[in-house]
């Protein structure tokens, strides 16, 4: 009786070994909760973009790109990217247990970024096209009530939720540390299908953000 206790005992924490060890250095998946990166709306009409996401998504994360780039053998992470971090323990946002929270870098280290009254956002003088979260002729995405002014420290990062107008994020926490970043989603993977359309799809920074000169 002891001896078949034992086993299941163990094959429990073998189990439950092997599975922190894939989620901390190989891959694992996030759920987006909330609504901050939901896209805007065109108008009214109701129309989403595919480029942002829905609560209840779940996002892979390849946990060994993260240690690599902590190495330094990746590069580090690009404007565009969709981030994945814990929020801060003093942030002004957080309800309850600390969460990880899904946001999409604007600024690198050393970018200037200006976030007007009208959620136009200019990195290093260059309007950023919202077109990827907007489909508003004029890529209105406003309004903002957090102006914001800042140049990226260095070893930090400038985040965005793509629902300007309720997303808590950089403009009111700050940069986030490079080390505070538990990795970069490179895929939606489920639910597969959405209102039947499919909805597994890669993820790389929108072309806007190709125009953005290096500060």
């Amino acid at each position: 009786m002891q001896q078949r206790i034992w086993r299941e005992v163990k094959g429990y924490a073998e189990a439950i070994i092997i599975a922190l060890i894939v989620t901390t250095f190989l891959f694992t998946t996030v759920g987006v909760a909330g609504s901050s990166m939901y896209p805007s709306l065109d108008g009214g009409s109701g129309r989403s973009l595919l480029e942002s996401f829905l609560q209840g998504d779940r996002l892979f994360v390849p946990k060994y790109e993260t240690w690599l780039r902590r190495m330094g053998v990746l590069g580090d992470y690009r404007r565009g990217d969709v981030v994945i971090f814990r929020e801060n323990a003093d942030s002004p946002c957080r309800q309850g247990r600390r969460a990880f929270l899904v946001k999409r870098t604007i600024g690198v280290p050393g970018d200037r970024v200006i976030v007007d009254a009208d959620g136009n956002v200019t990195v290093n003088d260059v309007l950023l096209d919202q077109g990827f979260i907007t489909n508003l002729p004029d890529g209105r995405v406003g309004p903002n009530t957090r102006v914001t002014d800042v140049v990226v420290p260095e070893g930090q990062y400038f985040v965005l939720g793509d629902n300007r107008v309720n997303s808590c994020d950089s403009r009111i926490y700050g940069t986030v540390p490079f080390m505070s970043i538990a990795g970069k989603a490179t895929a939606v993977i489920w639910p597969p299908m959405r209102s039947g359309a499919m909805n597994w799809r890669g993820l790389r920074p929108p072309e806007a953000f190709s125009v953005i000169p290096n500060p």
